[in-house]
């Protein structure tokens, strides 16, 4: 779901050249139910094996990753751990949604309405722990790295652009924000839509608030942790509220566990055991995993495994050449 705050807050229209030569570190699960999203078939289902597993993901972490190593764009992906207790809520109404689009899509088959059952196919995307295992297995493969987080992707991902080690957030949503993470890029993992950049230090300066003050505010409306915030409550009463300093009194009272909310944004789980560091990729596992085991075109698979062996080897390469100097 995310913190609603994306229209009210400043963001700059950048080019895959603004991000050349530097790490980015991507939301996984994000980026994934991205891929689970746009990656279909003209009658909206998802990409499958002979098995019957859906294998968009597969195809959106191959391809997108090696497009960005192209472009001199380096990734490290970022996977959820275990998730706070109070985001429990959050996940039964994302659960709700999908039933609720799962009905309708029902409906829309039966009418035919072929720009519904788009709509509403991509709105029944879902993950599981076997899907995420091979994204994982399917990064190792490729000699890309990717990091365990012990909870929230987004907030592990955040401290590791507050650290400086990667430039910003690959995601979405705007929750990295509310985590500190200096920068946010939007659309990278997406097609055809251009490349968004937000600054923390932009937003609070034009918001007139610091970090403090920004958490209180999308508590306000409702963030991962209190999806639906307090009632009656849109951004712009809760900017009033912030503003005047009269908004952590009403959070204190209508916000159960408000501290505890704000503890996890300010606070959260992290880990340093992740290294930024490309390696050749296995070429043979590729192609199993790939073509034998998902069904995945031959020809394709090998031009871009060739494709990403070559991008890799020469910049390992370079990377040696430079520390003779």
């Amino acid at each position: 779901m995310g913190v609603p705050i994306g229209e009210y807050i400043p963001k700059k229209i950048i080019d895959f050249k603004d991000l050349k030569n530097k790490w980015v570190a991507i939301d996984g699960f994000n980026a994934i139910y991205q891929f689970l999203s746009s990656i279909r078939l003209k009658d909206g289902s998802p990409l499958k094996n002979k098995k019957g597993e859906i294998t968009s993901a597969y195809n959106g972490i191959f391809y997108k990753t090696i497009n960005l190593l192209e472009k001199d764009i380096y990734p490290i992906w970022v996977f959820d751990g275990e998730h706070p207790e109070l985001k429990k809520k959050t996940k039964e109404l994302r659960a709700k949604e999908k039933e609720k689009a799962k009905e309708k899509l029902e409906e829309a088959i039966k009418k035919g309405k072929d720009e519904d059952i788009l709509k509403y196919a991509k709105r029944t995307s879902s993950v599981n722990n076997k899907m995420i295992e091979n994204c994982k297995y399917l990064l190792k493969l490729m000699g890309i790295p990717y990091v365990q987080a012990p909870s929230e992707g987004e907030a592990q991902a955040s401290y590791m652009a507050k650290k400086g080690d990667v430039y910003a957030v690959v995601s979405q949503d705007y929750d990295s924000l509310l985590y500190g993470a200096p920068r946010i890029v939007r659309n990278l993992t997406s097609t055809g839509e251009n490349l968004e950049l937000i600054e923390l230090n932009e937003v609070l300066e034009d918001l007139k608030l610091d970090l403090d003050s920004l958490i209180d505010l999308a508590i306000l409306i409702g963030t991962d942790y209190n999806p639906k915030g307090v009632k009656g409550i849109g951004f712009k009463r809760a900017y009033e509220l912030v503003r005047s300093g009269v908004a952590r009194k009403i959070l204190e009272k209508e916000v159960e566990n408000y501290y505890e909310i704000k503890n996890l944004f300010k606070n959260p789980k992290v880990t340093d055991d992740y290294s930024l560091s490309l390696k050749l990729p296995d070429k043979e596992g590729l192609y199993k995993f790939l073509v034998e085991e998902n069904d995945f075109n031959p020809e394709r698979v090998k031009k871009h495994i060739d494709k990403l062996y070559n991008i890799i080897k020469s910049k390992t390469k370079q990377k040696t050449l430079d520390s003779w100097f």
